[in-house]
Formats: C-alpha cells, sequence, structure tokens
C-alpha cells in the first residue's frame, strides 16, 4: 500500500491511497504557543451519523477526494554527521512548513465531515512531547521504548494494537519502520517529497510505503510517523549545524 501525501511536509498534508482514496489529513497551524499536529481520519457516516471507519478499496473513487496535491518548496538536504542527542521531544519552534486550512485545539474536535478526531502530536521544546488518542494522553518517553541505533540515534519501539512490537529508524535521508523481531523487516518506508530536476529527474510526490501486513495497524503508523519524522528532521538539521560551525 502507497499513501501519497499531498504536500511535502508531513504535519501538513492529506495522505491519499494511489487510487484517490483521502484515509487522512494532518493539520499544524503555525502560530501556538506549542506545536500541535491534528490527525483525522475517514469515517463512514450515515445522514451525520458515524458508522465506523471507512475502508478503502483497490480501484475505486473516493467520494472523499477534495484536496488537490500541490507542490512545495524542496525539502532539506540530507544530513551528513550524526547526532549523539538521544532525548525526546526537544524541537526547535521554527517551521518552514506551511499552514493547513482548518484550525486544531488541545481538545478533542467532534467530528467533521467524513473526517473524525483520531489523535494529537503535541511537540514541546523543553518536556517530553506528547500523544493524544483513543481518550488517551501519554507522553512520547512513555509511549516508546528506546532501542537500537541508526545514522540520527536510537530507534523508538512501541506495541501496536495487533500486539506486535516495531521500530522506527531513525536513517540519513529517509525514516522507516521495521519489525521488532528476529526477521527485522522493513514493513514501512518514507520518500520524501523531489522536485521536477528537468527531463532526467521526474517530480516526486512525499509518501509513505506500508507492507499490506500493516493496513490494520495504520492509524497509528500516521501517528507515530509524524512525530518520529519531525524528530529525524530535528536531527538532520543539528547534524548540520554542527557541521557547519566545524568547518570554522
Amino acid at each position: 500500500m502507497r499513501l501519497i501525501l499531498s504536500s511535502p511536509h508531513p504535519r501538513n498534508s492529506a495522505y491519499s491511497t494511489e487510487d484517490g482514496q483521502v484515509l487522512y489529513k494532518v493539520d499544524k497551524p503555525r502560530k501556538l504557543r506549542n506545536e500541535i499536529a491534528t490527525v483525522r481520519k475517514a469515517v463512514n457516516t450515515v445522514n451525520g451519523v458515524w458508522e465506523g471507519d471507512f475502508s478503502f478499496k483497490k480501484g475505486a473513487t473516493s467520494p472523499l477526494l477534495d484536496v488537490e496535491p500541490q507542490e512545495k518548496n524542496e525539502l532539506d538536504k540530507d544530513g551528513e554527521r550524526r547526532s549523539m542527542n538521544s532525548q525526546d521531544g526537544l524541537f526547535n519552534n521554527s517551521d518552514t512548513e506551511d499552514d493547513a486550512s482548518g484550525q486544531s485545539t488541545s481538545k478533542e474536535p467532534a467530528a467533521e465531515g467524513h473526517f473524525a478526531f483520531y489523535a494529537q502530536v503535541e511537540y514541546h521544546t523543553f518536556a517530553s512531547s506528547r500523544f493524544r488518542y483513543n481518550s488517551l494522553d501519554v507522553s512520547v518517553s512513555d509511549y516508546f521504548r528506546k532501542e537500537g541505533w541508526s545514522w540520527y540515534g536510537r530507534g523508538r519501539v512501541f506495541k501496536a494494537c495487533d500486539g506486535e512490537e516495531y521500530r522506527w529508524d531513525l536513517r540519513a535521508g529517509h525514516l522507516e519502520m521495521i519489525k521488532n523481531d528476529g526477521s527485522k523487516k522493513r514493513v514501512v518506508k518514507f520518500r520524501e517529497y523531489r522536485p521536477s530536476l528537468g527531463p532526467l529527474m521526474k517530480r516526486r510526490p512525499a509518501s509513505l510505503e506500508v507492507d499490506d501486513s500493516c493496513i490494520p495497524i495504520l492509524d497509528e503508523i500516521v501517528m507515530t510517523f509524524i512525530y518520529c519524522e519531525k524528530l529525524r528532521k530535528e536531527r538532520e538539521r543539528q547534524s548540520r549545524n554542527a557541521a557547519a560551525s566545524g568547518g570554522g
């Protein structure tokens, strides 16, 4: 399964299948004291009554498609040095992400149209960031366990609703999620937006490539992804700054 993002920025995007079905909308307004990204998911409604989660079907045309992909500015280039900072939740408040329409609040919104609140990720600069989902309010330090190493620090392990453990690895150039078992099978990979660079390199939208075995935990993948990709990009920025300072 491939989820295509409507912008280069995971925290301000609609997430659609290749058939055009919008399954998630994520927005993070810039003008908030604490940065909060809100995740809404597609749901079935009958006469305004929630009838359960929306189920995507291959080859179907979605009535939920109301966001057209737009080209944004190119993302930052890959970092070249490893960041040794292993703390969670320490984020720079300045951000180049474009605002999405709508507003987020710290309280769970009611269902809106065909999309209902699923989760919020609240980013803190001097304290642990937090996940709010399923009526829970959990710090990321409690939600994740640190294990293994990748280019930008230790992996983030969580136990999903299917009872299995998964690990996000903060790699140079991309983020990926593996099964945290003996197989270490890669089940999710994020591909960043790439602008058109002439006839030899076509534009590529940002996308999440998800193994079909992980579709039942897609909600948790999206929520944890937007946190871990922000963490990876912050480590990448720190690494670039450190390299620039070291170069005199």
